[in-house]
């Protein structure tokens, strides 16, 4: 099995125009300091940010390899195409994170130290 697909794949979807990188780089950073705000771990928004790009770059990729046109203004069309990417790339993120914190999380055992202290 060879990786050339899926290089393939990426190399399209970093091969967009400058306007979308500008219009997708604004919308990311509406969204890290949207995030930076509203998360209760401030530094999980430098690790939701760059999944949060790509995802609007892919989100890019495949409207177009779908053949979905929202707009015929070309920066609109962007703009809702990539937003709904970036949804989710967060959706995504946010259920990695969850999983993670599941696969991690420590179980604290159920007995009583105090009713075990007066046997």
């Amino acid at each position: 099995m060879s990786l050339e697909p899926i290089l393939d794949v990426v190399r399209s979807i970093a091969m967009a125009d400058s306007m979308s990188y500008w219009l997708i780089g604004t919308l990311t950073a509406v969204a890290f300091v949207l995030m930076r705000a509203m998360l209760p771990v401030k530094s999980l928004a430098f690790v939701f940010a760059p999944a949060v790009f790509w995802g609007g770059l892919t989100g890019l990729y495949a409207a177009r390899q779908l053949g979905i046109v929202i707009t015929p203004d070309e920066a609109v069309h962007t703009i809702v195409v990539s937003t709904g990417g970036m949804i989710a790339a967060l959706f995504l993120m946010m259920c990695l994170v969850r999983l993670a914190d599941a696969a991690t999380r420590t179980r604290q055992t159920a007995t009583n130290p105090v009713a075990r202290a007066r046997v």
